[in-house]
């Protein structure tokens, strides 16, 4: 080994000594005075203080460290200085220019992660944009010198699911890249408003309905049957309630087609009855009057016009068992708008009451039944 080389490590040797020991004597002495020790890196420097300042940000202002708008200092000026030592960075800001399309942001700031100096200006930035670094040393058209950032953004994407909005930002060329991207499998090309292959574009919407099929269970009301006892002692306008009857109950099976949700349709299964309807007893009169025998005449009357049908409506301008035309069934005020709506027992009535009224104004609206069931003519 030669006499310089055994000069340099000599001299190590006694700078490691007596650093080593001056530090021990500073912390040793910072310790007993209670004061914490905080190194702060800034400007190229190392400076170790011991302090008593409660937050870093006084510790770097005791060590006489400014701090201009847009440093940034790890720990934050703010930290409370409450263990025995500190290690303290003061980052510089320096310019930067954002380019985030055709948007240019001049931003000044001490951060060194470019994600971390987009944040700093209020850009806001999802998870799929992509963020790349470079120098901008044309301050004539970019208006600054320093590090230039662009930001490519991932394509904002809407896919409806089920009737539920979901906002996605992807790289993916095509509607059926997304969806497996976003592990959306085994989808039906039916349910989707557009196709597998379609090229994706800036917030496209896709929607994807959901189809189902359910079977349920209702309880629904039955209806009383009306049934008839014939009085013969009494006229034919004679009506009256014996008995109200009872609604019954029967459990009805169905198939819901359904939607993202909503119902398409159903379709009946089966029905079964839980509590049989009591019917409705009404007694009639059955007694002819001035008509011969006016339940047969009847009842042929509405065979002939339609088969019987009480409800009969078949756009004719004539209503009801007996078409009625409109101007004769308003000639009475019945409650009923036409003969269709009122019950079989008002229609029965209202013949006879027109009959007695007007001979010849009854039969003129049967002149077909009339001539070919030969009635009789009125009176008699």
């Amino acid at each position: 080994m030669s006499v310089f080389a055994v000069l340099i490590l000599f001299c190590f040797v006694v700078f490691s000594v007596v650093f080593g020991q001056s530090q021990t004597s500073f912390r040793n002495v910072a310790m007993a005075e209670n004061q914490k020790l905080v190194t702060i890196y800034a400007d190229g420097q190392k400076r170790t203080i011991a302090t008593e300042a409660k937050t870093i940000g006084e510790a770097i202002k005791q060590n006489n460290i400014t701090l201009n708008q847009g440093d940034v200092v790890e720990p934050t000026a703010d930290t409370q200085i409450n263990q025995p030592f500190y290690n303290v960075n003061v980052y510089r800001a320096y310019p930067s220019l954002v380019i985030d399309g055709e948007t240019k942001t001049k931003v000044v700031s001490g951060y060194r992660s470019p994600r971390q100096v987009v944040a700093a200006a209020n850009i806001k930035l999802y998870d799929e944009d992509k963020v790349s670094l470079d120098r901008s040393d044309n301050f004539v058209s970019e208006g600054v010198v320093g590090q230039r950032i662009i930001i490519d953004r991932a394509t904002p994407v809407t896919v409806i699911i089920g009737g539920k909005s979901f906002q996605f930002r992807t790289w993916k060329q095509t509607v059926g890249e997304l969806l497996k991207e976003k592990n959306i499998n085994n989808v039906n090309p039916d349910q989707l408003n557009v196709g597998l292959n379609d090229s994706i574009y800036k917030d496209m919407k896709i929607t994807l309905s959901k189809y189902s099929q359910n079977v349920i269970q209702v309880t629904e009301s039955i209806e009383p049957e009306v049934q008839y006892k014939d009085d013969p002692n009494q006229p034919t306008s004679y009506k009256k309630t014996e008995s109200e009857g009872k609604a019954g109950e029967k459990l009805v099976s169905y198939l819901i087609n359904q939607k993202d949700g909503q119902e398409l349709g159903r379709q009946k299964l089966d029905e079964q009855v839980v509590t049989p309807a009591q019917p409705k007893i009404v007694i009639r009169g059955t007694k002819s009057d001035s008509i011969a025998n006016n339940a047969e005449l009847l009842y042929k009357l509405r065979m002939c016009e339609t088969g019987g049908r009480y409800n009969a409506n078949t756009g004719n301008g004539y209503y009801g068992a007996y078409q009625f035309s409109a101007a004769t069934w308003n000639r009475w005020n019945t409650g009923y708008a036409r003969a269709d709506l009122a019950p079989p027992e008002v229609q029965d009535a209202m013949v006879i009451k027109n009959v007695k009224a007007s001979a010849g104004g009854f039969w003129s609206q049967h002149p077909g039944c009339s001539s070919k069931l030969g009635l009789p003519k009125f009176p008699y």
